[in-house]
């Protein structure tokens, strides 16, 4: 047997969660046509919306983060970018850019595609949940600056971030409803649980344990004395 003798570093967290989310997406997108977004509301209290909306909200998050903690700014801000210019992107990246991630195309697109008209009983059931509903701070989905003139785009090391923040937001949001939003009834309309969440971060992490060992990216997921 194994014994685990240190914790999980944050870093590697990180990278889990951002690939859990990752698979979430990718689930979901192979299921447009069979899981809408009103139904997986009315049952989960959340939607492919909500996981964009999560991102933009890790975003804003990150930018006032990075204005005070020198340790994000060595880790998040490459060569050449500025601490003012990365927080201002962060400021102005918005659900747009989000949904883009989310579904793989743009909203307007997905529901084109995708989105069938709600029936009047969809619509009681939907409105009958609204107590299980996320919430998101409209102030915080706000763009800056609706004429920003983006300098530059946002690294994989951010987006990680962002995808990482928006899966820790779900996972909370579940557990704020466990006795609410059974396991059984999201797999039956979703197709996913609670512990499929769980499934796709120990996936990840042999997915990472397997780069490290191969010693492909090392230096990304540990520090020196852990090498």
């Amino acid at each position: 047997s194994i014994t685990i003798t240190m914790d999980v570093p944050a870093d590697i967290i990180e990278h889990m969660n951002a690939g859990a989310f990752e698979s979430l997406c990718s689930h979901l997108r192979a299921r447009s046509d069979l899981v809408q977004n009103m139904t997986l509301m009315t049952i989960s209290g959340f939607c492919r919306n909500c996981l964009a909306k999560w991102m933009v909200l890790e975003a804003r998050k990150l930018s006032k983060q990075l204005r005070s903690d020198d340790k994000l700014t060595d880790r998040y801000i490459k060569e050449g970018e500025t601490c003012l210019d990365i927080a201002n992107t962060l400021n102005n990246w918005g659900y747009e850019d989000a949904a883009k991630i989310v579904y793989g195309c743009t909203y307007a697109e997905w529901k084109k595609w995708h989105q069938s008209k709600a029936t009047e009983e969809q619509l009681r059931l939907y409105n009958e949940s609204k107590t299980l509903h996320a919430t998101h701070d409209a102030t915080l989905l706000k763009c800056d600056d609706d004429e920003y003139q983006r300098q530059t785009e946002l690294s994989q090391a951010i987006l990680t971030r962002l995808k990482a923040g928006a899966f820790e937001s779900l996972c909370e949001h579940l557990r704020a409803r466990s006795d609410l939003v059974p396991n059984m009834e999201l797999m039956t309309i979703s197709g996913f649980c609670r512990n499929c969440l769980a499934k796709w971060l120990v996936v990840e992490a042999r997915h990472i344990s397997n780069q490290i060992v191969s010693n492909e990216v090392v230096n990304l997921y540990l520090s020196e004395n852990q090498r």
